[in-house]
């Protein structure tokens, strides 16, 4: 059975995740009597960082990262098997938030446990790497193997804030692990792995090349740091030890934010949606952490705060990653895996810019919603969110099209 470079099960569950968040965050709009329990809220941000936006990132790592390092990925039919199986235990946790939470803690489990599998088999293929004679590969390897290790510290401490929710006796110190778990899930884990990617996806989106890598290292440093202070901090209600992570933060997003602002200004490539994706995201992760600081000053903008980071600046950047890797993949399995058509030859020029504009206005109704506190907005934002991914839908449809009609 061929396999492609990339899960394409993988990319479309991620897909009817994102679609699944908006019709979520609609329902829990529009629910009567203005009601909502804080577990429904919980399982859309479940839905988006778990279903939409990390199984999208770990089927793009299958590919990235022996590209990047030129090794060969250890033990990956345990990789891939172990991802479909992530992708049903998300399913169940979500649901288990919603309808369920006495089982919460057991599906965490077995959701941990699939997780535990990828990641052995990642680690596994890193260490060839780690240990290059080439100084650029070892540092890319283990950045990777770091910001991995971050993504299964979040979920240790996601099993252990399970346990709140499934109503099972746990220590005291228990009860301030979700607000660390949260911290790492956003910077150490996203974030980060964000910024790693997209150094080397760039170039092919933007025809062009970061050329100031004193930046990688204060936007990588600055931020794991940051992401760990700010976590201990928030756990330990230690303000002044949060806002020293968030200062990091900040000071990783600014060089971050230059570095690629640079990037596009110098495109080749004259095939814009995916780039004023990624320019739209980066806007957002600027307008997150506003409200991020906001959050620490104690103002009541923390679901505006985790919805901007996930649906603004991670899911923005995934869409226009979407648009340019996802429609390659399209290509090479209607074309085989050594086609390289362009994305622009399979998109048509209207759908991917409507699409655009609808997932920008739903961020910012969505989240203003949520600031001033009405469910008005809200569900009129997740509306126009809904639409925006049908008409990605809809455009992914056509490059499909496009493809399968080359090979007849």
């Amino acid at each position: 059975m061929r396999r492609h470079w990339i899960p394409p099960l993988g990319l479309a569950f991620g897909q009817l995740a994102h679609g699944a968040s908006w019709l979520l965050a609609l329902w829990i709009a529009l629910r009567a009597g203005g009601t909502s329990s804080p577990l429904q809220g919980i399982a859309w941000v479940h839905l988006v960082a778990l279903g939409w936006l990390t199984t999208t990132a770990l089927s793009i790592l299958l590919h990235a990262i022996p590209a990047f390092l030129g090794v060969r990925w250890r033990f990956e039919g345990a990789a891939r098997t172990a991802l479909f199986f992530f992708g049903l235990a998300v399913v169940g946790f979500v649901i288990a938030f919603l309808a369920s939470p006495q089982t919460l803690f057991v599906v965490a489990v077995v959701l941990g446990a699939t997780l535990t599998i990828y990641l052995t088999t990642a680690w596994t293929t890193l260490a060839a790497a780690m240990y290059s004679s080439d100084r650029v590969d070892r540092a890319v390897a283990r950045a990777f193997a770091a910001t991995l290790l971050l993504l299964f510290v979040t979920m240790l401490l996601g099993v252990a804030s399970a346990s709140l929710f499934a109503g099972i006796a746990a220590p005291a110190w228990v009860a301030q692990l979700p607000p660390a778990h949260a911290g790492i899930a956003l910077f150490g884990w996203l974030t980060l792995l964000i910024y790693g990617v997209s150094a080397r996806t760039l170039r092919p989106i933007a025809g062009n090349r970061s050329r100031r890598p004193a930046l990688h290292v204060i936007t990588g440093g600055a931020t794991l740091v940051g992401a760990l202070l700010l976590a201990i901090g928030n756990g330990a209600a230690i303000p002044w030890l949060s806002w020293s992570g968030g200062g990091l933060i900040v000071a990783g997003a600014a060089a971050y934010i230059v570095d690629v602002a640079a990037v596009l200004s110098g495109s080749t490539n004259s095939y814009r949606p995916p780039q004023y994706f990624i320019a739209a995201g980066v806007a957002w992760l600027a307008a997150a952490l506003t409200l991020g600081a906001g959050v620490l000053a104690g103002l009541p903008w923390s679901a505006a705060f985790i919805f901007v980071m996930l649906a603004g600046w991670a899911g923005q950047m995934v869409n226009g990653h979407i648009l340019h890797i996802g429609v390659r993949l399209i290509a090479t399995i209607y074309r085989g895996d050594d086609d390289e058509t362009e994305p622009r030859e399979l998109l048509d020029a209207r759908r991917p810019w409507f699409a655009f504009a609808a997932m920008q206005i739903a961020v910012w109704l969505v989240s203003a919603g949520l600031v001033v506190e009405l469910r008005t907005l809200i569900a009129a934002g997740a509306a126009v969110g809904l639409m925006g991914w049908l008409i990605l839908m809809s455009a992914l449809a056509h490059a499909r099209r496009s493809a399968a009609a080359a090979t007849t």
